[in-house]
């Protein structure tokens, strides 16, 4: 017997309604059972994301506040930006000194004799450029012209920086070069392995030779083959833009702003996770974070608090805690970083600062330490996150098993009910067949 798709035609029974609402009855325990599984571990997978996001944030605050190097920034300050600019690392002795730029370093610059105009040529072979200890070959060919000449040395790609150009009077042109490399001994020649090109080579006149920069700091003379000076003033490097008619002021200090603004930055990265902390595991009669009650959220946090709220050991200055240098903790559970308490430590005192977070028990290392098993790849977060991804894929795999055992238990529904549609209306068909009969015997009564 065929399957019956329109149940009921033969009986009149409303078939299709019986065999929608006994699939539903079957589905709907199950469905919402999977439903709930689905969306807990939803819930759950996004709020672990965003746990590890806020710890991830408070890993990166910390990076600027974890090695010795973040709390010895030195700040160089030029009274004539115009004229000295620079920088100081981290070893460098704060002070202020003065200098004057006497004279800077320059470039050399060389010109040929006059020709008749930029297309005139003047043979075959190479170039050699030289300044110093660079040096570049040019292949000059017997139809280049000037300009070609021109375009094929600024065009090299060893050219160690050296621009000719074409000056015109009108009636005569002049090919002229300049080299960027300075310092005495490093003017620029040209030479060749042809006689024909002495006139852009050999022949060239000399318009200003190659020179050193001179300065005086604190009054003593310096000479250098460039304006960038390095290490004349321990550990700082500076550059001479302009000569000047007075000092100027040079100033090492140390760069507190930075630090300041490094710490404020982990403070607001601390305060964030607790603010992510307390939303995802508050427990209340209004309302009930997604990861209330759970271990993961409970133990990190008291990991974290309890660093932040303890001492460093070690330290013998007195900054042994986040307190002791400006940073309280509110009756809130946030940090709130006083600068007017923190801008009463002195320059002398920032190797104690650097020790409060970046020793081997500061609070910058002992921070990561304790955050890294949670937010590396294969950490307790992604080893969570991954068995949560597993299960929503089995709850995937559930509901596809249940859509196949509900189209099995419909197509077993439909055969039933048809067979029982088809004997129902074959007992009507008998019944009315009998009574058609009864009907016509003699004697039966006719209404």
């Amino acid at each position: 017997m065929g399957l019956i798709t329109s149940a009921g035609i033969g009986s009149g029974i409303d078939v299709e309604s019986i065999i929608s609402a006994m699939l539903k009855a079957e589905r709907a325990p199950l469905e919402s059972s999977l439903n709930r599984q689905e969306s807990k571990a939803s819930t759950t997978l996004s709020a672990l994301g965003s746990l590890k996001s806020s710890l991830s944030s408070l890993t990166d605050a910390l990076e600027n506040l974890g090695s010795s190097d973040k709390f010895q920034i030195n700040e160089f300050t030029s009274s004539d930006e115009e004229a000295i600019t620079g920088s100081a690392n981290s070893s460098a002795s704060s002070g202020t000194f003065s200098v004057l730029v006497d004279t800077l370093a320059q470039g050399s610059e060389l010109q040929s004799g006059a020709f008749t105009s930029s297309s005139d040529t003047v043979g075959s072979g190479t170039l050699t450029l030289t300044a110093g200890s660079d040096t570049f070959d040019v292949t000059i060919d017997a139809a280049d012209t000037l300009s070609d000449i021109r375009s094929k040395i600024n065009n090299a790609a060893d050219n160690f920086g050296v621009n000719v150009n074409l000056i015109n009077t009108g009636t005569q042109t002049y090919l002229v070069f300049d080299s960027d490399v300075t310092g005495t001994g490093n003017t620029l020649s040209v030479t060749n392995d042809n006689a024909s090109l002495d006139s852009i080579s050999t022949n060239l006149v000399t318009n200003q030779p190659a020179g050193d920069a001179t300065i005086f700091v604190d009054n003593i003379q310096i000479t250098n083959s460039t304006n960038t000076f390095t290490d004349t003033i321990q550990d700082i490097t500076f550059t001479a833009t302009k000569e000047t008619a007075t000092a100027v002021d040079v100033t090492i200090s140390k760069d507190i702003e930075t630090v300041k603004e490094n710490i404020q930055t982990f403070v607001d990265s601390y305060n964030s996770f607790i603010s992510t902390a307390n939303s995802l595991g508050k427990s209340s009669e209004l309302a009930t974070g997604d990861l209330a009650g759970d271990s993961t959220l409970r133990m990190i946090v008291s990991r974290v608090r309890n660093v932040v709220g303890n001492s460093v050991s070690g330290i013998t200055s007195g900054f042994d805690t986040l307190s002791s240098i400006g940073i309280k903790t509110l009756d809130t559970g946030d940090l709130n970083f006083d600068t007017v308490e923190f801008d009463k430590i002195s320059d002398d005192a920032f190797s104690d600062l650097s020790e409060l977070f970046a020793g081997s028990n500061g609070i910058a290392t002992q921070l990561s330490d304790t955050v890294e098993p949670y937010t590396q790849l294969n950490g307790i977060i992604n080893l969570r996150e991954q068995s949560l991804n597993q299960q929503l894929d089995r709850i995937e795999d559930k509901r596809l098993n249940l859509d196949y055992r509900l189209e099995q238990l419909e197509i077993q529904l439909r055969s039933k009910f048809g067979a029982m549609d088809a004997l129902v209306s074959q007992f009507n068909f008998t019944g009315n067949y009998l009574a058609q009969q009864l009907a016509a015997l003699p004697g039966a009564s006719k209404s």
